[in-house]
């Protein structure tokens, strides 16, 4: 893809949060999908605590991605 865009792969902050908040919600996924088919209530408010920490994670490279793109 690099050779494409004309563009080399940069490992970058960007890289690094994004590729941890990917790992992040791949889990979240999957403890969703567990959650859901014990139907555990105390699991299902221990998860939602979990997921908005994953969310406010996510945002890290969500907004570095935004200052990235503005600064060209």
């Amino acid at each position: 893809m690099g050779q494409i865009s004309g563009h080399n792969f940069n490992f970058n902050l960007h890289v690094i949060t994004g590729s941890i908040a990917l790992l992040l919600m791949a889990f979240h996924a999957v403890w969703a999908t567990v959650i859901l088919i014990k139907k555990n209530d105390r699991a299902k408010k221990t998860f939602h605590k979990f997921s908005i920490i994953v969310w406010s994670i996510w945002l890290i490279p969500y907004i570095i991605g935004i200052y990235i793109g503005m600064k060209g």
